[in-house]
């Protein structure tokens, strides 16, 4: 009774939680409703990224220290709650208030990005937790129908009212998500929470950087370059075919419904294929989205990449976090994770500046086949840096998941 209580109330507060990644899927169209070109709005996702770098490897330091990402992620969503509503606050007037607003999306980021770091931890320890063994696709799935659900819901609303107001939105969901995730037994994290509390000073940082992790970091990097270009310009994808912008939140919807199948059944792949393999798949399937970008031309071509879309990100963020969590030395999870997150955010918070202007400078088919090229280039180097880890250097892997040879 205990383990479908606890899931249940994990599953739900998934699908709200998402509610606010629905609404923070529409910063593009938020920054261009208020006024923002191209241009600028790559130098506020750059800030943006650049405001990943600090706060994922803070918050995620401080739950490998206080042994509970519950907590963590608690603290995160009332500092998300705040900051959002005084963008929508702020958004209302922009003109002299464009820096304050600019202030209060980075700082709802402090506490935004970090959280979903907090969440995926805790679905892996409750997977990883032997007196529960959740299956993580499970509980994932609702992410998948709740970020849907409510992209679909967008749709009407914003037709209704102005897009400016998104951000009260997100603030009504982070409220919420606090409060369901308080409701939720200390148990669910397993046997971290547990563990004695480690000072600082103890911590084995230097463990972290061993050769399966640091090859890890690279890729991420290569892949979360494209991937996140894709994120921020997929309003101009949408213009070059000819849709009205009030389509966005239906296309999310199903890049988010296609999901769920994926996420059923990747308890069951994972582990006949184990988990880098289906990140290989992940990777040849978003680079193929990105050519559909840009060599198609009909809109039943734009609704099929958000299948492929699907598909691709529900394989890479079931694998992505247990792949991560197996690599990392035991009770730096979080301190692990946390690094390879803050590494992309270094890379895309240098990048993110310049994707509009090169973006302007191509042209919008140009820019995604340039993506398509990119994404693929990622999977050849995590393919390379397995090749050369087993059959050349012999680096063991401590867990037989995280092998593609």
């Amino acid at each position: 009774m205990e383990k479908k209580k606890i899931q249940f109330q994990l599953s739900f507060t998934e699908f709200i939680y998402n509610g606010c990644f629905a609404a923070a899927n529409f910063l593009s169209v938020f920054l261009e409703a208020i006024g923002f070109s191209a241009g600028q709005m790559g130098l506020i996702s750059s800030l943006i990224s650049g405001m990943g770098i600090i706060s994922q490897p803070t918050w995620g330091v401080i739950s490998d220290r206080v042994r509970s990402v519950k907590r963590c992620f608690m603290l995160c969503m009332v500092g998300t709650a705040v900051c959002a509503a005084m963008v929508s606050f702020l958004a209302q007037g922009m003109g002299f208030w464009a820096y304050a607003l600019i202030a209060a999306l980075l700082a709802m980021c402090f506490f935004f990005h970090p959280s979903n770091l907090m969440m995926e931890l805790w679905l892996v320890r409750v997977n990883e937790n032997p007196l529960l063994k959740i299956p993580y696709g499970t509980v994932r799935s609702w992410a998948s129908i709740g970020y849907a659900f409510f992209n679909l819901l967008f749709v009407p609303i914003f037709q209704a009212i102005s897009v400016k107001n998104i951000y009260f939105f997100l603030a009504g969901f982070a409220g919420i998500s606090f409060f369901l995730a308080g409701r939720i037994p200390a148990e669910s994290e397993g046997e971290s929470r547990t563990r004695e509390k480690q000072r600082l000073r103890d911590m084995p940082f230097r463990s972290i950087l061993n050769y399966w992790v640091a090859g890890y970091i690279i890729f991420e990097v290569l892949y979360q370059i494209p991937f996140s270009w894709r994120v921020t310009y997929m309003v101009f994808a949408l213009k070059e075919f000819g849709a009205d912008i009030s389509l966005y939140g239906a296309l999310m919807f199903l890049a988010g419904i296609c999901e769920v199948p994926m996420l059923l059944l990747i308890k069951r792949f994972s582990v006949r294929s184990g988990l880098a393999r289906p990140l290989l798949l992940s990777v040849l399937l978003l680079s193929l989205e990105h050519g559909l970008y840009a060599f198609g031309h009909s809109l039943a071509i734009l609704f099929a990449a958000q299948l492929l879309r699907g598909f691709s990100y529900a394989l890479y963020v079931a694998c992505r976090h247990q792949y991560v969590y197996k690599l990392a030395p035991e009770g730096m999870e979080g301190s692990t994770q946390a690094i390879v997150n803050a590494v992309s955010a270094t890379v895309n918070f240098l990048a993110a500046a310049a994707g509009g202007f090169l973006l302007e400078a191509l042209g919008t088919r140009s820019f995604f086949a340039l993506l398509c090229g990119m994404q693929l280039f990622s999977g050849v180097f995590f393919l390379a840096s397995h090749c050369v880890g087993v059959k050349i250097l012999h680096r063991p892997l401590k867990d037989g998941q995280c092998r593609l040879l």
